[in-house]
């Protein structure tokens, strides 16, 4: 492995050390509670209008697949943005969002246009804690167990 590069100012280097755990917990906790908000209405509220839209895209029985992917984006999410059992909460979460990337393939990459470009954007980021764990400001990290 080569060395990290050297800094233009040496003095910064503590300051980077102790900052980098932050942006590895912003962007778990903005995914995991940005999932929760799709997932909520899926389950609470919305269920027979997300059924009929699975439906109508082929995922059929649609009324199941409004169930599972809500449960996915609510209780993945809320795993997720608390790093508990991060990994195993990255994983369905990670292949709803390569099968939503599928379905938005059609419309292009633009997500105001309806395109990929959320669902491939979430899916790098749920890739990432799959492969990574939660960090070391996680629960998982905490209670010193990672699945």
């Amino acid at each position: 492995m080569s060395e990290a590069p050297r800094l233009f100012i040496p003095s910064l280097g503590k300051i980077y050390s102790a900052l980098a755990p932050l942006p590895e917990f912003l962007i778990r906790a903005i995914a995991g509670l940005s999932l929760v908000s799709h997932g909520y209405p899926k389950l609470f509220g919305g269920t027979l209008a997300n059924a009929a839209f699975f439906e109508e895209a082929g995922f059929r029985p649609g009324l199941v697949w409004a169930i599972v992917v809500g449960l996915t984006e609510t209780v993945g999410g809320l795993c997720l943005a608390a790093g508990f059992l991060t990994r195993l909460a990255a994983l369905p979460i990670t292949i709803f969002l390569l099968t939503a990337i599928a379905y938005h393939w059609q419309f292009g990459f633009y997500w105001n246009n309806r395109g990929f470009e959320y669902p491939l954007l979430f899916s790098a980021v749920a890739l990432y804690f799959l492969v990574r764990g939660g960090g070391p400001w996680s629960i998982d990290a905490k209670i010193g167990r990672e699945f």
